[in-house]
């Protein structure tokens, strides 16, 4: 069997206890401090039973896909967690840093003169592009040879814990949400438009904008392709600078946003290799097949 955790295994279990005993000490016995718990520990549990069952074929792809589920859950959960904490937003200090770059606004402000139905689709799409890519990278990297996929997974899941981090540190609602008088052009568009915008409602966990995931993560998914996939590397590099673009058309991040998830970014690519290094590779039992 294998004999311990992945590192992004480590990194997200140590997110959810950290964030459990937070939300413990500061908000007492809540449902909001027991769901938190109640996931870590699930989490936790899961990841034991599936590294004992790690010789069965196939088991380790279930494995991977556990991560995902665990980062969906630590992202969702900032909805709830921020105000629960009383955690005061900073969107007037991040439009602030944008205002004195800027001259007085945020490039959001300033982009709305060029607001119409075909350029809010075509931003729309680039902002969607960030969950096709993803997710379409992740699928092809389960299905695929097992040491890419734990390649893949250890960056991309890794990374997210960061950038989760984040949302605590300096939590916001973005430019639309927090100073919606300042915009006098209204998005409008077609079906693209108001898919993206459904989307956004549905799945975003409110306080999620410094740093931008959009920027940070679409960059450690290019980082990663430049050396295992280099054809959908440069297929995605002109995608990948429309996304950038459209999280400002679109209102949803200041400018001091792309800028946090540019340095994550590189913090990220200095420290993630030494922390494998000093992890180490997993140890793994021979294969076998699954019972059936």
């Amino acid at each position: 069997m294998s004999e311990r955790p992945y590192l992004h295994e480590a990194l997200l279990a140590a997110l959810g206890v950290t964030l459990s005993g937070v939300l413990l000490f500061g908000t007492g016995a809540s449902v909001v401090s027991f769901r938190m718990m109640g996931a870590t520990v699930l989490f936790i549990l899961a990841v034991a039973v599936l590294a004992r069952l790690d010789g069965w074929a196939h088991v380790f792809r279930v494995r991977l896909l556990l991560a995902y589920v665990a980062t969906f859950f630590f992202y969702a959960s900032v909805k709830d967690a921020v105000p629960a904490l009383g955690l005061e937003t900073w969107d007037a200090w991040l439009f602030g840093v944008d205002a004195r770059v800027f001259g007085g606004t945020t490039p959001a402000v300033w982009l709305q003169r060029w607001s119409g139905p075909w350029v809010n689709e075509v931003f729309s799409a680039a902002y969607l592009s960030f969950h096709v890519y993803l997710h379409l990278a992740m699928l092809w990297a389960v299905v695929g040879p097992r040491e890419k996929a734990e390649a893949f997974f250890g960056q991309v899941f890794s990374a997210y814990v960061p950038g989760i981090v984040g949302y605590y540190l300096v939590p916001a609602v973005g430019p639309v949400a927090a100073y919606p008088e300042l915009f006098t052009v209204p998005i409008e568009g077609g079906w693209v438009t108001g898919l993206n915008a459904l989307v956004v409602a549905s799945g975003s966990s409110a306080y999620d904008v410094f740093p931008s995931l959009h920027v940070f993560i679409t960059l450690v998914l290019l980082g990663h392709d430049a050396r295992a996939n280099p054809r959908r590397f440069r297929w995605m590099v002109p995608v990948a600078v429309l996304l950038f673009v459209s999280t400002l058309v679109l209102r949803y991040h200041y400018a001091v946003d792309l800028l946090a998830g540019v340095v994550w970014f590189g913090g990220f690519r200095v420290l993630y290799p030494r922390l494998v290094a000093r992890w180490g590779p997993p140890r793994r039992a021979v294969t076998v097949p699954a019972p059936r």
